[in-house]
């Protein structure tokens, strides 16, 4: 078992999805109700890298044994290709749980128990999302069930570790994050079409069709901008995350996103774009809200 075949596992490029949360959610709880452990931050960085991690590894770990990665993937996926072995991946993905569920026990033995029943119906989740006879990853609610677990759910968890307070405002400043993570789910969909169509599957871009789906990504990406505005006028952010925003969004991704077909070939373009979408988004809120605590 090689150290390239593991970080190959974890597929790197999707591990923002986990981070982003825990740093919006600590430095919110800061400006909102100024608090901020960071211990705690430090620890759900690294719980949050293991968990998804351990997801993505799932994932591949149920494509590979139905069949659904090809050898059109070997480059890609480290199952595939026979780098690790499908019982090496198992002892990985239980290591990565372990360390992330000690973790875990250790942040709600100093916060509160309620942490472990979250983590509990997260944990189903994401082991339904790859697993059973009836995968939610092989069903159109991929895209909602992932942008409301890791958005609504992790975020909303790490601002009441931090603070002790959950409200109204917290399930709120947690929106954009969810149709990031959605949008990150729909991008994988739309370049992995023609190979869930193949084994069976029935995400939500096969139900929609590709013009459609695309233009949902579209949809979602504006809608980051009109969701911080809606924060702003709500007083949940202030004025400085607006023009944060404002400046650092990238523009020029949606031009780029609607000048090449997707596919696997281009897969690593498209997940890149939205990659970039949610980093420069997240890092300008984050931008934005450091301001206003300085301030």
């Amino acid at each position: 078992m090689r150290f390239k075949s593991i970080i190959k596992l974890m597929d790197i490029k999707t591990l923002v999805a986990g981070i982003v949360p825990v740093i919006l959610g600590s430095i919110y709880s800061k400006y909102a109700f100024f608090k901020f452990n960071i211990l705690y931050f430090i620890l759900l960085i690294v719980a949050m890298i293991l968990i998804q991690s351990a997801t993505n590894m799932v994932n591949d770990y149920s494509d590979f044994k139905s069949g659904a990665d090809s050898e059109k993937s070997g480059d890609e996926k480290a199952l595939v290709s026979g780098e690790i072995t499908s019982k090496q991946v198992l002892v990985v993905i239980f290591l990565f749980e372990l360390i992330a569920c000690i973790i875990g026990v250790f942040i709600a033995s100093q916060t509160s128990y309620y942490i472990m029943l979250i983590a509990i119906i997260g944990g189903i989740i994401s082991i339904s999302y790859a697993f059973g006879p009836f995968p939610i990853s092989y069903t159109p609610f991929g895209e909602v069930v992932a942008g409301i677990t890791m958005g609504i759910g992790i975020t909303t968890t790490v601002i009441y570790i931090q603070s002790g307070v959950i409200n109204l405002n917290t399930i709120l400043v947690a929106i954009p994050t969810v149709i990031y993570i959605s949008t990150i789910l729909l991008s994988n969909n739309l370049s992995d079409l023609q190979e869930d169509l193949d084994v069976g599957r029935k995400t939500l871009p096969i139900l929609m069709g590709v013009k459609n789906a695309e233009k949902l990504w579209i949809f979602n990406v504006i809608m980051l901008l009109i969701l911080t505005f809606i924060l702003f006028v709500v007083h949940i952010y202030p004025i400085v995350v607006l023009v944060t925003v404002l400046i650092f969004f990238p523009y020029k991704s949606i031009f780029d996103f609607i000048s090449y077909d997707k596919n696997m070939n281009t897969k690593g373009r498209t997940m890149g774009l939205i990659g970039q979408v949610g980093l420069k988004y997240h890092l300008a809120v984050i931008i934005g809200l450091l301001i206003a605590i300085i301030l």
